[in-house]
């Protein structure tokens, strides 16, 4: 073992291997959450694809409901709310 005090060269030296040592851990980070960001942006395209449909399904129930409430009304005379005989 070496006991020697360190140059300025071997503090160069050291500097430089761990500035490498973390553009490793900088690389395998960013690398971890592009796999994930991947991964999540699938699960939301398809929470926003479901959430689309089932707002379609949902407006075309409604617009049939509004549309059944609106002969039973013509059929007993039924004048609604904000309109005027």
């Amino acid at each position: 073992m070496n006991d020697a005090p360190a140059t300025k060269q071997d503090l160069i030296d050291l500097k430089n291997e761990l500035i490498e040592h973390m553009r490793g851990m900088q690389t395998e980070l960013l690398r971890g959450f592009a796999s994930f960001s991947a991964g999540f942006e699938i699960r939301m395209r398809k929470v926003e694809a479901d959430q689309s449909n089932l707002d379609a399904a949902l407006s075309g129930r409604v617009l049939v409901l509004e549309k059944r409430l609106r002969e039973i009304e013509q059929r007993l005379h039924i004048v609604p709310p904000g309109e005027t005989a």
